[in-house]
């Protein structure tokens, strides 16, 4: 292969918040519009689970079966029952979550990675990066390279002989969102800052000693900080020009050919239970150097296989199960205010 294409995930990047801020790389993207999430979630805030488990697969959450970071569909009859009438539900009742908590009692177990028997878009090409996704703990081997995202109890990575030098540089989200008071921890922000700049580093470092056809590495910044800040918090703004300036010193690194930005959903300011900002289903966004001609996270994994003239099939990935112990996932759920 003769191309090299670098796609970044914004996590959370929200259309109002980018037309508002000044941010020179992102506004030299030539093109770009709104993703939207599959259609099941077009009316739903829909969750970063299974959004980043479809646009990196290509497959509906029908098909791969997350519906959240923390429930599986085993039984898909029930999902679909209940979604008949979830919509009734108010989203926020009493300052809680009552449509998403509502939604819980048709899922199932807590995924990991070997729940979903399916390729990765750096399945498919090779010599690809997969760093940071959500949901690909325990990570599955390529002949690239990957590290596993958001909610790993540890840090992961394919080929486990690079495991501890990945570690060595990157250990892993912030511990503790939350202060026993239930506010958010002094330090946090400043952590969240310190391991986005692990990731970023961790990903020169790779790509300065391998070059690679796909990187494709997700970032949650955004999402991390919107969770906690009110609307007009200065660190707002800071946190987007962080992106944009991250990515653009990762661009003139790899050099790539191409670049593409996405984002699994936006944010909207609606304050409820421990949330400031909470997921828009509406105003998730994509922008790049050339037009994909994305309109939702279906279309991104087969667009990307596009680009490199590979056909989407064969889209199962066979491997043993390594049966990896959930309950850590469902602690880092749980630290983070998700459980």
């Amino acid at each position: 292969m003769d191309r090299t294409l670098l796609v970044v995930g914004w996590d959370a990047a929200t259309t109002e918040h980018l037309d508002a801020f000044d941010l020179p790389f992102y506004e030299q993207l030539t093109e770009g519009g709104v993703l939207q999430p599959e259609p099941f979630w077009q009316n739903r805030e829909v969750d970063s689970g299974t959004a980043w488990t479809t646009i990196t697969t290509g497959l509906s959450m029908w098909d791969h079966r997350v519906a959240t970071l923390s429930g599986m569909i085993d039984a898909p009859w029930k999902l679909r029952t209940l979604s008949k009438v979830d919509r009734l539900i108010p989203r926020d009742v009493l300052n809680t979550p009552a449509r998403i908590w509502f939604r819980r009692l048709a899922l199932g177990s807590q995924p990991t990675n070997d729940d979903i028997p399916y390729k990765r878009a750096w399945h498919h090409v090779p010599n690809s990066l997969g760093a940071f996704v959500p949901l690909t703990y325990p990570p599955k081997p390529t002949d690239g390279v990957t590290i596993s995202g958001f909610p790993s109890p540890e840090v992961a990575v394919e080929p486990t002989d690079i495991e501890d030098s990945v570690r060595q540089r990157y250990d892993g989200e912030p511990e503790r969102k939350f202060d026993e008071d239930g506010g958010v921890r002094e330090g946090y922000i400043d952590d969240l800052y310190e391991a986005h700049t692990q990731q970023v580093e961790t990903v020169r470092w790779l790509t300065d000693n391998q070059d690679f056809n796909l990187v494709f590495a997700v970032f949650t910044l955004l999402d991390r900080l919107l969770h906690v800040t009110d609307e007009g918090d200065s660190r707002i703004q800071e946190a987007y020009e962080k992106m944009d300036s991250t990515t653009a010193s990762l661009v003139d690194d790899i050099d790539p050919d191409d670049v593409l930005i996405i984002s699994d959903h936006g944010m909207t300011y609606n304050p409820r239970w421990k949330w400031r900002h909470i997921h828009d289903e509406t105003s998730g966004i994509w922008a790049g150097t050339t037009d994909f001609g994305i309109e939702t996270h279906l279309d991104v994994t087969p667009t990307i296989l596009s680009y490199f003239d590979i056909e989407m099939n064969k889209t199962k990935y066979q491997n043993p199960r390594t049966d990896r112990e959930t309950r850590g996932m469902e602690e880092k759920l749980e630290d983070l205010g998700y459980l």
